[in-house]
């Protein structure tokens, strides 16, 4: 159920929490400085070599706030108050521009039903249990693609985390740090739709704009097409089974015309987009994934 009325006053960017004096945590005084204590700076600070080895990296999966998938009425994606200020949110939003959904528990936040965005990368399909079952509840089963023939749909869900970066009407990023979504199910299928289709008519426009050979794209390069699109919920199921689905119904196709406008390949946009590559390293490594804070099963 979508509310339209909140209850929180507080606007971004920049949102700091306030601590009382009685929930400030205890701190370790510090050591005096000695005069004959080791002086750092006027020493070369040398290690040794072996800490340079490859065998040391190790990509790891970074925090990154998260916006939820909405399938009532109106449908769409919800990014909540907190995560709006994690992601840098960079325009001041007042309290009619949030909206309160109820999923498994109340969760107000910024719905948008359509918009620009950018899927920066996105995980493989991969099965997971709903996060009602007892027990197993959110705990991953295997990529789609290997165990698909034992998607049981009553208890499991079909998941991919897509990073992405919204986008106001001139192509410049409303925040700074990329948002994790996960589509799932329904909207995960129509969501993939609609991307592949659009890239696959990108690359073939880019191939007309340029008057060069087509050849299909990476991901990446892929990952600076302006997705335009409308989400709307539409009912799915077979008889009593029908519930309301968040459906990508809409988007711009490219064309000549519309080319430069929905594909940011300029230079200074590329190296801008491209930076948020290194911000989302590792986000789509498979793993156990929990339910997301008042996601719906």
């Amino acid at each position: 159920m979508v509310k339209s009325k909140v209850t929180n006053n507080s606007k971004y960017p920049h949102q700091s929490t306030t601590k009382t004096a009685a929930t400030k945590p205890k701190t370790t005084k510090a050591r005096a400085t000695e005069p004959d204590d080791y002086d750092f700076e006027e020493t070369d600070f040398e290690i040794d070599p072996e800490l340079f080895n490859d065998h040391y990296n190790q990509v790891r999966k970074p925090l990154l706030p998260y916006g939820i998938v909405v399938n009532d009425k109106p449908a769409g994606l919800l990014i909540p108050e907190d995560q709006l200020e994690k992601a840098g949110w960079l325009e001041m939003l007042e309290e009619d521009d949030l909206t309160t959904v109820t999923l498994t528990e109340d969760v107000t936040g910024l719905l948008i039903t359509e918009g620009r965005l950018l899927v920066l990368a996105f995980a493989p399909e991969y099965i997971r249990y709903k996060s009602d079952v007892e027990e197993v509840g959110g705990s991953f089963v295997g990529l789609y693609d290997d165990y698909r023939h034992s998607l049981d749909k009553r208890t499991m869900d079909v998941c991919s985390e897509h990073a992405i970066m919204f986008l106001d009407d001139k192509n410049q990023p409303l925040h700074t740090t990329p948002v994790v979504v996960r589509f799932k199910n329904v909207a995960l299928w129509s969501f993939k739709s609609v991307r592949e289709e659009f890239y696959r008519s990108l690359e073939k426009t880019f191939a007309d704009y340029f008057q060069v050979p087509f050849s299909g794209k990476s991901d990446k390069w892929r990952s600076l097409g302006v997705l335009e699109i409308e989400f709307r919920a539409i009912k799915e199921g077979e008889g009593k089974n029908k519930h309301n689905c968040c459906k990508t119904v809409a988007y711009t196709k490219p064309t000549v015309e519309n080319f430069p406008q929905l594909y940011l390949g300029k230079p200074a946009a590329k190296a801008l987009i491209w930076q948020q590559h290194d911000a989302i390293a590792g986000f789509n490594e498979p793993q156990s994934l929990p339910a997301l804070p008042g996601e719906s099963v």
